[in-house]
């Protein structure tokens, strides 16, 4: 999981290694790993809490992601 390659510092100048209390809040199973950046990467750039919130509600707007970025 990249989550954890954050937090065992693989990415040396990555944010989330500035702290070790992060907990999963939402997981996309069975990506490959570039549909997986991808997606990391809209969801970034989205800069919204509530954005974030609203995929973890309305799993069909994770199925939109993972679609469109196939």
């Amino acid at each position: 999981m990249r989550f954890q390659e954050h937090l065992n510092g693989t990415y040396r100048n990555a944010y989330t290694k500035k702290t070790a209390d992060w907990e999963v809040y939402l997981e996309i199973e069975n990506l490959e790993y570039r549909q997986a950046r991808a997606i990391e990467k809209h969801v970034k750039s989205m800069k919204s809490k509530k954005y974030i919130q609203n995929l973890r509600k309305y799993p069909e707007m994770i199925e939109k992601l993972v679609s469109r970025y196939a």
